[in-house]
């Protein structure tokens, strides 16, 4: 096994657990519809970034099974835990404040992926990545409030 599958799975079982035990604020069927909508945009951003335009490459050229179970479980788990410490009921900066942070804390472990050799740039940088995660977050916290909004609808 290489160091770039090892790392996946590592970091994988890790933000499983983290997942898994922290106190749940939010319903599970939200959580879940959110995250299986993140790991899908995840994929499709990655497909689309990777594979067609070649900016970076995961892991190895092409698609391969242990990046691809590790990008599913990396944004399922992730969105899990950005929503779950969400301050949905603060002030517009604690919001702010809560979204910078998760984005810093994943520009940071975007470069721990690529210290080792999970994700190698091409054209990207990794500055990019920190201008787009905060709109990626601010993104799955609107489909979470307009998956609540259309559970309310009840038609």
């Amino acid at each position: 096994m290489n160091i770039q599958t090892a790392f996946v799975f590592v970091a994988s079982f890790v933000f499983i657990l983290i997942a898994y035990f922290i106190p749940k604020k939010v319903n599970p069927h939200e959580l879940y519809t959110t995250s299986i909508f993140a790991a899908l945009f995840g994929l499709i951003v990655d497909m689309v970034l990777a594979v067609k335009y070649k900016f970076y490459v995961l892991d190895s050229a092409g698609v391969q099974i242990p990046p691809l179970v590790g990008q599913v479980v990396l944004y399922f788990t992730g969105c899990v835990i950005i929503l779950n410490y969400y301050p949905f009921h603060k002030a517009i900066k604690w919001k702010i404040a809560y979204i910078l942070l998760c984005s810093m804390l994943a520009v940071i472990f975007e470069f721990i992926s690529h210290q080792f050799e999970f994700i190698n740039y091409n054209e990207w940088k990794l500055w990019y990545s920190a201008l787009c995660y905060p709109f990626i977050i601010l993104f799955f916290v609107l489909h979470f409030k307009f998956f609540r909004w259309l559970e309310s609808r009840k038609l």
